[in-house]
Parts: C-alpha cells; sequence; structure tokens
C-alpha cells in the first residue's frame, strides 16, 4: 500500500479537490434553494431534484473526509513513530470531524423538513468552510495569518456561491415548460442568480489578488516556482470560466420574447461552466499540495533558464535501445525494497531515460499535430476525407500502450497487471483508454455511422477530463528545476485540453455565433497541444 502511496499527493489533490467540490456544492444548493429561489409552478419538482443533489454531496464529502483522514493518518504511522492516538488530536483530524458531523446534521435535517426560503439553512455552511480553511495553507502560516484565514474563506465562499451553484441553475433553467406558469417568475429567478453570480466572481477574484500577494511575493516567483506555475493555470481557467459566465449573465439580462430556447441555451453554457469551474477547483486543491511561492527562496528558475529550455529545437525523432535502459528492478522487489523515507532524487533520470521521454513527447506530438490539422481542414467540403482525423488517435494509444513505461510489460520485467501498482503507470494506461474510447465514438460521430448527440459528447467529456486529469500527472526527475520546466509543459497541455473539450461541447450544444466560435478554438488547441509535445525536453 506504501508503494502505490509513494505518489501520495496525487492522492491528496484528488482528495482535496472532491472536498472542495462536494462542499461546493452543498453550500451552493443551500444558498439557491433558501435565498435564490422563488416560488413558481415548477418549484416542487426543483426543489426535489435538487435535495437529492445535496444530498448526493453531503454524502460524497462524508465520504471523502473518512477516506483522506484514514490515508493520511496511514501514512504518518508508516513512515514515523506515531500511533492512532497520537493523531486524534491534529488538525486534520478535528477539521474532517467537524465536516463529516456537519454533513451528517444536514442529511439529518433534510430527513426531516424540506428546504425552505430561510437563512436559517444557510448556518451549514459556517462550519463546513471553517473545516476546509482549518487545512488551508492559511491556518498553518505564521505570519498574516488572520488575514489569509479571512480572504480564504471569502475566496471559498464566494467559490461555492458561484460555480457550487451552477449545477442547480443547470437544473433549474433545463427543467421543461409549463403552459400555466409565469415565465417571468422563472427569469427573474435566473436573474437574482447572475447577480449573486456576479457578486461572487468579484469577491473571489479580489480575494485570490490579496492571497497572491502573500503567498507569491513576487513577480519572478510567478514563473519561477511550481506554486506560482499552478496559480497561472488557474488564472488562465478562471479567464476562460468569465468568458463563458458573461455570455450567460447577458443572455439572463436580455431574454427575448421566445424565452424557452434562450432557457436551453443557458442550460447549454452552464455545462461548459460547471466543467470548466470544477476543473478550476482541482486546480486549487493543486495548490494546496505546493509550498507557497513565497516560501521557496531556492531553486526558483529564472527567465534565462527558461528560454534556454523552450527555446524550439528539431524534435528527437530516433529512440534509444530498450537494452540501453537502466535495469528495472521486478515489481515485487521493488516493493520489498521500497524506503518511504528515501529521498527522491536519488531516482534521477539518466540520459537514456530522458531521450527515452523526449522520443514518446515528440512523436506524440506529431500525431496531435495531424490530428488538429486535419480536424481543421475537415471544415471545409473540400477535404471529406479529412473527417476521418480520430483514427490517428489510434496510432497514439498503441504507441503509449507499448512505449510509455519501458519497465513494465511488453518492454520491462515487470508485468502488465504487476504495472498498475505504479501510479506513473496507471495514469498512462488511464489515458490509453481514454484516448480509445474517444477514438471509437468520435470517428463514427465525424464520419455519420453515429447519430447519436449524447454519443458526439464522448469526445469533448474525454478530452477535459483527461486536461484536468493532467494537471494532476507529474515526473520524477530528480532535479527540482527539471521537474518544473516538465510541469510547465504538462500544465500548458492540460489547458489547452481543457478549453478543448468544452470548446468543442459548446459547438455541439449551441446554435449561432457562439457554436461558430467554438468549432475553430478547438482544432485550433489540438495544434497548440502538438506543437507543445513537440518542444517537450527533460534537459
Amino acid at each position: 500500500m506504501l508503494w502505490f502511496l509513494r505518489d501520495y499527493p496525487l492522492a491528496a489533490v484528488v482528495l482535496r479537490a472532491a472536498t472542495l467540490a462536494f462542499q461546493s456544492i452543498v453550500i451552493g444548493g443551500l444558498v439557491f434553494c433558501s435565498v435564490i429561489l422563488r416560488t413558481t409552478s415548477l418549484e416542487g419538482a426543483f426543489r426535489a431534484k435538487a435535495r437529492r443533489l445535496i444530498r448526493g454531496a453531503s454524502v460524497g464529502l462524508i465520504v471523502t473526509q473518512l477516506v483522506y483522514v484514514s490515508l493520511d493518518s496511514a501514512m504518518l504511522m508508516g513512515t514515523s513513530s506515531l500511533h492512532l492516538a497520537d493523531l486524534l488530536t491534529a488538525n486534520y483530524v478535528l477539521a474532517g470531524a467537524l465536516a463529516v458531523v456537519t454533513a451528517v446534521a444536514l442529511l439529518w435535517s433534510l430527513h426531516r423538513a424540506a428546504i425552505s426560503s430561510s437563512l436559517n439553512w444557510f448556518w451549514f455552511a459556517v462550519p463546513l468552510l471553517v473545516a476546509s480553511v482549518w487545512t488551508s495553507h492559511a491556518a498553518s502560516r505564521l505570519d498574516d495569518r488572520a488575514w489569509l484565514i479571512v480572504l480564504t474563506g471569502i475566496h471559498q465562499l464566494a467559490t461555492a456561491l458561484w460555480i457550487g451553484s451552477l449545477p442547480y441553475i443547470w437544473m433549474f433553467a433545463g427543467l421543461g415548460q409549463d403552459p400555466s406558469e409565469s415565465q417571468a417568475a422563472r427569469v427573474d429567478t435566473l436573474r437574482r442568480y447572475s447577480k449573486l453570480a456576479l457578486s461572487s466572481a468579484v469577491a473571489l477574484v479580489l480575494a485570490g489578488i490579496g492571497m497572491a500577494y502573500f503567498y507569491v511575493g513576487s513577480w519572478d516567483a510567478v514563473d519561477g516556482t511550481a506554486y506560482g506555475v499552478v496559480l497561472t493555470a488557474k488564472c488562465i481557467l478562471l479567464v476562460g470560466l468569465l468568458v463563458v459566465g458573461a455570455g450567460n449573465f447577458f443572455s439572463i439580462r436580455k431574454f427575448p420574447k421566445s424565452m424557452q430556447p434562450a432557457f436551453l441555451r443557458i442550460c447549454h453554457a452552464t455545462e461548459a461552466e460547471i466543467g470548466i469551474g470544477f476543473t478550476i477547483i482541482l486546480a486549487a486543491a493543486s495548490l494546496t499540495s505546493q509550498p507557497p511561492a513565497v516560501d521557496q527562496v531556492q531553486d526558483r528558475l529564472t527567465t534565462q533558464e527558461i528560454v534556454a529550455r523552450m527555446s524550439p529545437r528539431w524534435p528527437r525523432l530516433t529512440t534509444p535501445s530498450i537494452s540501453a535502459m537502466p535495469p528495472v528492478q521486478p515489481m515485487a522487489q521493488a516493493i520489498r525494497n521500497y524506503d518511504p523515507t528515501e529521498d527522491t532524487a536519488s531516482s534521477t533520470n539518466n540520459p537514456t531515460e530522458q531521450a527515452w521521454s523526449e522520443y514518446n513527447h515528440h512523436w506524440a506530438g506529431i500525431v496531435v499535430l495531424l490530428a488538429g490539422i486535419c480536424a481543421l481542414l475537415a471544415r471545409s467540403r473540400k477535404f471529406l476525407w479529412a473527417r476521418n482525423w480520430p483514427l490517428v488517435f489510434l496510432g497514439l494509444a498503441i504507441f503509449l500502450f507499448f512505449r510509455a513505461d519501458p519497465e513494465a510489460w511488453p518492454l520491462g520485467p515487470r508485468g502488465f497487471w504487476q504495472s498498475f501498482y505504479n501510479p506513473e503507470d496507471l495514469e498512462h494506461r488511464l489515458y490509453v483508454l481514454l484516448i480509445l474510447s474517444f477514438v471509437a465514438f468520435e470517428w463514427g460521430v465525424q464520419t455519420g455511422r453515429i447519430l447519436s448527440r449524447k454519443a458526439a459528447l464522448v469526445f469533448p467529456a474525454v478530452c477535459a477530463l483527461g486536461g484536468a486529469l493532467l494537471l494532476t500527472h507529474s515526473h520524477s526527475l530528480g532535479d527540482v528545476k527539471d521537474e518544473l520546466l516538465a510541469q510547465m509543459t504538462h500544465t500548458a497541455i492540460a489547458i489547452c485540453a481543457v478549453f478543448a473539450g468544452w470548446a468543442r461541447w459548446l459547438q455541439l450544444r449551441q446554435q449561432g455565433r457562439s457554436g461558430r466560435i467554438a468549432a475553430w478554438i478547438w482544432p485550433v488547441c489540438l495544434i497548440l497541444i502538438g506543437m507543445i509535445l513537440l518542444d517537450y525536453r527533460e534537459a
């Protein structure tokens, strides 16, 4: 178990992201149902759906907190002389207990009474926010702790009120039309939410700027530290979310006479808002696994080092021999010999391993670049053959399956099933499955063999999910600066993949100008991913 969790930061990021997501959905739902919602003929049907979502998010929060506390405790006891009794007063245990007790109390209250238009329901949000802030960077700071706790609380509350409420707006806008209902009442509800979302977005940005002032400290820390790189990614994704949200905001403020199509447009655009919004929450969770940039005064990247690594060079198109790779321990032996206290710097890649990785990335870049160009050409009737562009990714899936992990089957001594014990190998296997899934569906959609609208959404969903997963991906290169430079490349690819996925989603779901603009964005994002991969280097 400890062997698998040697990449524990990945598990911590996923669990932290799940905690923030479930917390936001719970708080957003409570506020939407008790403050924003007004009486309409569809109120009963909506409240039933909203109640189920709040219950599900509460259960998810309970499970996530129990798993997080259990894994964290197992890691601490397995890597130190601490016992369970020593951990019962730790902050993460107390915060987890507070979140679980609050979620259980909320479930009990939902069982006894329906959510009404009362601010009393909002008080459940207070202990949830306290528990979340309790385990944040703010609570562990020695300097400016009070300011940071306040800013973190505002930031997380604004996230819940804006992003956490989006699933409820999606359900509300997507409700079928009732002939006896006044559409003006539904519009008023959406307009009340739009005011809340705008205020929350402003509060989120201002609080984020304040937190960045304390946590980053200087401009050279923005691109010179891992914290700064993730924060930059979060800001870029936030800009994309603001663009989509602004479209919804103006649609709500200027409703046409034919309201039902407008409701559908808002519903479809909100789907992209939800996807990008919860990807931002994942990026925010990644920040908690990084030390604040202001504390990392050593091993910062300089502008010259970044320019030197990112300067275009001819890609590596020849592969090292598998026999030249360093010997690899069989999985069973590696697990037996694993020392969780060992410094990971001892696992620095040698030049042959670096060349192997660069070769893989560069050929993957050629494939993605070709796919993006063909997808762009497919928009013209002169290049009907280009509609087969998804098949290009089939070659990428086969390539990754055989070459991504030279220490695993079929090239290395570790068997196929044994390789799943290694978190990095497991991620690569998951990427292969994701690629195969969207190739099967998207090729059928592009060539007209599959007419299902739901099948058409597989590619954008997989693309956006793959980009979100890539935000958590890291390479153990041994050197802090090399790892950060590789992370910059992966983060740029992740951002492009997220935007490509949701742009394709909007193209399929939206009509008119917004759909036409989105149709050009995602092929360009694929081309950018290919170009970034072609310039990937590890030394």
